[in-house]
């Protein structure tokens, strides 16, 4: 047998133009915006938008920008932040998950944060020593199991906009709230995973945000939203977290409920991040405060105050 070092799996990038979806996309004044195919361990490859401004800020961090349920590089707030901030001086990587666009409700909770440890890898290999990893909605939850569960010293913190505490108990009682659909979605999809069917859409649809009923897959339905299994419950995770964290909603936000913010605020008085800032942001009456649409210049000013903040 030989000897020789074997690749089993690996994490590459390369450099593409734009893609097709991202043609009104376009880098502030004094920034070069570069994007890249990203290929994670399993061999899932997606987007990836790099923008580096002329004259960066001394000490300012890359951040790792990651979207909600369906969103991409170019859905609010993380087209605001990416624009915003490189336009300041930070640099931005973001990034479309296997869950973006048409692909929501589809993917495992766990495979997902594989997309944000290959772009993590890619920062690294572009030579960011210093990296601030940002989640917006689902992303919150992926962002807060990724750096609860890699203790990487070059990750300077976490900004969550947008956050949900715990998405398997909002999915069962407020967004589904019908006990013998919940069981349906349950028995289906547990059924689906046992035979090894894991990406079986279910024939039972999912309600969703605004009132929507949705398809979603076994392996969504048992790793976001059924209580007892998934794993995208941050108020399990948010304590595990050693890096400072920034957390920021709109006052607007109908997707996020006013009480979430406490609640994650609550797991935090026993964790072990250095520092916790929990931000709400006013904005007019009637403006999609999910989205940020009506706060989204003092989105960016917080998040550019915060990392200043950081050294």
């Amino acid at each position: 047998m030989s000897t020789e070092d074997r690749t089993a799996a690996a994490v590459t990038y390369r450099p593409t133009g734009t893609p097709s979806s991202l043609e009104d996309f376009h880098a502030p004044d004094g920034v070069s915006l570069q994007y890249y195919e990203i290929t994670s361990l399993d061999g899932r490859s997606g987007p990836a938008a790099h923008l580096v401004p002329a004259e960066p800020l001394a000490g300012a961090p890359l951040v790792l920008s990651v979207h909600g349920s369906g969103g991409s590089i170019g859905s609010l707030p993380v087209r605001t932040l990416a624009l915003g901030l490189s336009g300041r001086g930070v640099p931005v990587l973001a990034i479309n998950t296997r869950q973006s666009g048409d692909a929501v409700n589809t993917d495992a909770f766990y495979a997902t944060v594989r997309d944000i440890e290959a772009a993590y890898w890619t920062a690294r290999s572009l030579g960011y020593s210093k990296i601030v990893l940002h989640g917006h909605s689902l992303g919150t939850s992926q962002v807060t199991f990724f750096a609860a569960t890699h203790f990487h010293p070059e990750t300077a913190g976490i900004a969550l906009t947008g956050m949900f505490a715990d998405l398997p108990w909002k999915s069962r009682h407020l967004l589904i709230n019908d006990e013998a659909t919940y069981r349906a979605l349950t028995e289906e999809a547990v059924a689906a995973v046992q035979a090894g069917d894991f990406g079986r859409v279910l024939s039972t649809k999912m309600s969703w945000l605004g009132g929507r009923s949705m398809s979603v897959t076994a392996q969504h339905f048992l790793t976001y939203r059924r209580t007892g299994t998934a794993g995208a419950r941050s108020v399990d995770w948010i304590a595990r977290v050693p890096n400072p964290i920034l957390m920021v909603r709109d006052q607007h936000d109908t997707v996020i409920h006013d009480f979430e913010p406490g609640w994650l605020e609550a797991a935090l008085e026993h964790g072990i991040s250095p520092s916790v800032t929990s931000v709400s942001l006013p904005s007019p009456e009637g403006t999609e405060g999910h989205r940020f649409d009506g706060s989204g210049e003092a989105l960016v000013d917080t998040v550019a105050g915060w990392l200043a903040k950081l050294g």
